[in-house]
């Protein structure tokens, strides 16, 4: 069965080194923590599920990567693995307000699993948080990709899919006044503005903003589904790393230590 690996430590975000999880949970418990995290929090972040298989995310990802979550073991510090758990938090209000079965959906086709967000009416809309939104510059990265093998595998199931979009939430909220230090708001015009001094900006957002995303052909993402899907099973299963994949995600990446670029 392919699995990602779980580190068995974590780096101290206090500056203790590595420790063993149930020490650092230990620590938090007895209140000896100087870190900031409660122990509550701690073990939220730590609850770590086995995720097993091929994720649409391994495939639109760098595949050195997807490789090494899946055959070696790296610590984090608890501080880097705060912004999974707000993501996770995120999701998991989805899926309580989804109206029957529309939302957080497990999906399986063409050798993948995971969870499509939301699916309504024929669409379906794929929810990313972000630190920071500049909506010149939506959608980031791989999402389009991914919004699209999603769609695919859904097509695989037996569902229409006639549009698609992504839903982004700026996790600091709605833009605000550098000077003023208030939220915008529209202005008579419908733009938005600071309520104060007036100013405004072309990358102003309301903390929301939902991208429409171009359905591909479906050939073409059964293809590259196939095409990066081989190379990672034939990497898990030869030992041989695949080809690094260098993008600005490398920095955020806990393997960039070991990695070669």
């Amino acid at each position: 069965m392919i699995a990602n690996k779980h580190s068995d430590t974590v780096l101290c975000s206090a500056g203790k080194g590595e420790l063993k999880r149930e020490d650092c949970l230990a620590c938090a418990k007895n209140n000896q923590q100087t870190c900031g995290f409660d122990y509550i929090l701690v073990k939220a972040i730590l609850d770590d599920k086995d995720r097993t298989g091929i994720h649409v995310t391994d495939l639109t990802g760098c595949l050195r990567k997807a490789w090494y979550t899946k055959t070696t073991t790296a610590p984090e510090y608890i501080h880097a693995q705060m912004y999974r758990l707000i993501g996770n938090i995120a999701h998991s209000v989805l899926e309580h307000a989804g109206d029957g079965d529309e939302a957080e959906i497990p999906v399986y086709a063409l050798g993948l699993e995971g969870k499509m967000d939301v699916y309504r009416d024929g669409r379906i809309i794929d929810f990313k948080s972000t630190r920071w939104l500049t909506p010149s510059k939506l959608p980031y990265g791989s999402h389009e990709l991914q919004v699209n093998i999603y769609a695919e595998m859904l097509r695989q199931n037996g569902k229409d899919v006639r549009s698609a979009a992504i839903q982004y939430i700026d996790m600091s909220g709605p833009t605000k006044c550098r000077t003023c230090k208030v939220m915008y708001v529209p202005n008579g015009a419908g733009d938005l503005s600071c309520p104060k001094c007036g100013k405004s900006s072309n990358e102003a957002h309301t903390g929301a903003v939902l991208i429409e995303i171009p359905l591909r052909d479906p050939a073409e993402i059964q293809q590259l589904i196939e095409e990066r899907r081989n190379k990672l099973l034939k990497a898990l299963e030869t030992g041989e790393m695949p080809d690094t994949e260098p993008s600005f995600l490398c920095e955020y990446c806990p393997f960039v230590e070991i990695c070669t670029i």
